[in-house]
Parts: C-alpha cells; structure tokens; sequence
C-alpha cells in the first residue's frame, strides 16, 4: 500500500534554534523584548526556526496565567508575527488565550501559521485552564510540526499521532523548575524514545529564572535526532542552535532498508492487536 508520508512534502534541511529564556508573569512588554532580541540574534546566525519556552510571551505562573489573557489579534503577538515576516524566520512561542488556553503558536511570513492548545493539563494547570481538544500538525517552509507542552512529553501517543499525520519534529517547550544535570538526565530518560519510537527530531527548551512570582524556573534546551540520539545540549538559561539534516529520516521513512538499524517503525505496526489498548483507555477499566 502507499505510504503514509509519500502525500507530504519532504522536510528541507533546517537551523533550529532552541532558546531557554527568561519571563515575568503579565509582563508582556519585558518578554517581548526579550523574545525580540533572540530572535535578531538567531537571524544574524541564518536560523530558520526558534523555539520559546511554554507561556513565553504570557509568562507561567499557575493559576495567574489565565488572568493575562490575549486575544488573537492582540498588537503583541502581532509583533511577533511581523518580526517572523522581517527576519525571514519561523517563530514558535507561548500565551495564554481568553478561552483559557495554554496556546503555542507559530508565525511565519508575518502571519500566525498554526498553533496549539495544551490538551494535557497538569494538576494545577487543570484548576485553572482549559484543555485543547486537538493535536494540528503546523506546516511551515521547512517542515512539519508537532507541538507538546511540558509534561505532555510523558505521553507517546501524543507524539505518535503527529508521526502518523506527517510530523518531522516535535517541538517541546516546558515550564519546569527543574534545571541542570537533573533536567537533562529527566529529559534523557524518555525524549530518546519519543524521537527513536517515531523516526522523528525532538527539540525542548526550559524558562529560566524567576516568574515574577517567586517561582524559578531551570532552563535547559536538547535536541534529538530521529534514532534518539542526544545531538546538542545546554543548562541554564541558553540558546541552543543545531542543523537538522532530514535525509536519514527520508531513507527510513522510503521503507527501503539494508538492515534493522533503518527500519521505519510506524510502517511495522499492527493496529488491529491495539484495539484493547484503545478500549481500556476510553474506559479506564484498570
């Protein structure tokens, strides 16, 4: 039968940059400089992508977060779009909307080409936000995107889904306290196997520092290729920039392998054994 990814468009070789940065909560004028700022430094270094952390443009602080709403069509967000359209450059960055969401968006060409609803809430995010109820794959010049926010890093079949509709990367900003050794040794433990399992690149980037509330963030920002391998990594607050080749995932992806270590997992799967799995999920029978 066809393949699943023979319809998209093949992902072109890419200069991503991750980038743990600094947010104070509601302070929408301080971030934007900041966010600002990194990205003209990452067009003087050719970059195509940039990443910000979860809440990035909002700040994170839970529940006081849904109290800095932004409309969509709010001038700072704007900016951001306008900034995309004059560097030349994809821009994926966080807020909180006036529904209630924890919203990461993507503007390209100086418009907003895709964004994302957090669909997994943590225990305090639940309190006080509201679940998205969809996981868009975001089409940008370069490749597609999937999106997972902090924790929703835990859930592999939030990554398969978007592997399936035609992800090359997922992008996974956090809101994290936890920094250094320990954030990398956290991320080192289940991010391999996100990209690995899905024949995907797995990027993520940590806040940094202190929200404006006493709150502190660890920062942190890693890179995965598609077997898993940790390509590049940093602490602190960091900016993190890698060259993403896709030809590895293309001959993975075609199927056309000279040994195990090359099989595209996805194409080996048998759905019809997984209906149980399926089943018990809906019911929570266990």
């Amino acid at each position: 039968g066809s393949h699943p990814l023979e319809e998209a468009p093949p992902m072109d070789e890419l200069r991503l940059r991750m980038v743990s940065s600094h947010s104070v909560l509601g302070d929408f004028d301080s971030n934007l400089t900041t966010m600002a700022r990194h990205c003209r430094d990452a067009a003087s270094d050719d970059v195509d992508m940039i990443c910000f952390p979860e809440l990035s443009l909002t700040g994170y602080s839970m529940p006081h977060s849904r109290f800095h709403p932004l409309e969509g069509d709010d001038s700072r967000i704007g900016a951001i779009s306008d900034l995309s359209g004059e560097l030349g450059m994809a821009v994926c960055f966080g807020y909180a909307d006036s529904e209630g969401h924890i919203v990461q968006a993507m503007a390209e060409n100086g418009r907003i080409v895709g964004s994302y609803s957090k669909t997994h809430l943590g225990e305090r995010e639940a309190e006080a936000m509201v679940p998205g109820d969809a996981l868009p794959v975001i089409a940008t010049s370069k490749a597609k995107v999937g999106i997972s926010l902090c924790w929703e890093a835990h859930f592999p079949e939030i990554v398969g889904t978007y592997a399936l509709d035609g992800a090359d990367m997922i992008l996974m900003p956090f809101a994290s306290g936890l920094g250094g050794e320990r954030r990398q040794s956290s991320w080192d433990r289940f991010l391999p196997a996100r990209a690995y399992d899905n024949t995907v690149f797995v990027a993520a980037c940590n806040m940094y520092g202190d929200n404006g509330m006493g709150v502190e963030f660890g920062g942190g920002a890693a890179v995965y290729d598609v077997r898993g391998f940790r390509m590049a990594s940093a602490e602190g607050e960091c900016s993190l920039t890698v060259d993403l080749d896709p030809e590895q995932m293309r001959r993975i992806r075609r199927g056309r392998y000279e040994s195990m270590r090359d099989v595209y997992f996805l194409d080996k799967r048998r759905p019809e054994l997984y209906g149980r799995l399926e089943k018990r999920l809906r019911e929570k029978s266990w």
